[in-house]
């Protein structure tokens, strides 16, 4: 592993915790604004010389988690998924952090499975999709023979994927998904990657409906999980970034 994993996160939040929470999400959208609009008006895009991945990894918990995934999700979630794996990989390239691709690519795969009809959390599970998923994600790879530490690794980084940041000291798997997932959903770093290599991923995994999608499947979680870090990111307008995304139109 390349990072020690990070601590799980607690299932719901407090009052107090959710204005906390709040607080660090509106600035972090707020620091995001000017990189958004530079991307927009034709600026930004750095790190030319990043390169599109030809395939992904081929290992043997990757094709599992494929094969997993594609029979789970409907079109927009695998493609939305499948985005993140080469986001995160782009990031990494970028930053020049060593990284386990398979687990990355493991952990993109399955990091939104808690939205799925067939796995999404009953009121008996976690009161937070992202720990569900990632406790769905480790019973998975236990069926499929990985071991502890990697399922470890891939739990941590599907559970923090909500997180307002993921620090790469708190695994850098964790942290490559993390601005992945940020970047697809609301255009986060947008700044950081190059249009070309934005339109390639969109390219050939398209974005379709994914905005409205996204949009419905959070708000559900949202409404019947108010205590969850979705409700609280939903309460302060994540909607508005996901339908304003500058990806969606690289």
């Amino acid at each position: 592993m390349s990072a020690r994993r990070s601590s799980q996160p607690r299932l719901d939040l407090t009052r107090t915790e959710k204005f906390a929470f709040a607080r660090h999400a509106v600035a972090g959208q707020l620091r995001e604004i000017p990189a958004s609009l530079a991307s927009v008006l034709g600026f930004g895009g750095r790190g030319s010389a990043l390169e599109l991945r030809a395939d992904p990894p081929d290992g043997r918990f990757a094709r599992h988690a494929e094969e997993f995934a594609r029979d789970a999700y409907g079109p927009e979630l695998l493609q939305h998924c499948l985005r993140c794996w080469y986001f995160g990989d782009l990031f990494a390239q970028r930053d020049r952090r060593d990284h386990d691709s398979e687990l990355l690519y493991v952990a993109s795969l399955l990091h939104d499975i808690a939205l799925t009809d067939r796995y999404r959390a009953t009121p008996a599970d976690a009161p937070c999709f992202a720990v569900h998923g990632a406790a769905v994600a480790g019973r998975m790879l236990g069926m499929w023979g990985a071991d502890a530490d990697f399922r470890d690794a891939v739990e941590a980084a599907i559970a923090a994927h909500l997180d307002v940041s993921v620090p790469p000291e708190h695994g850098v798997e964790s942290h490559l998904l993390h601005a992945a997932a940020r970047l697809d959903v609301v255009g986060a770093r947008v700044a950081d990657l190059p249009k070309p290599v934005l339109h390639q991923v969109n390219t050939r995994h398209p974005r379709g409906h994914f905005s409205t999608e996204l949009s419905r499947a959070l708000s559900r979680e949202a409404r019947e999980r108010p205590d969850s870090r979705i409700a609280v990111l939903w309460k302060i307008g994540m909607r508005l970034p996901i339908v304003l995304n500058p990806v969606a139109v690289s």
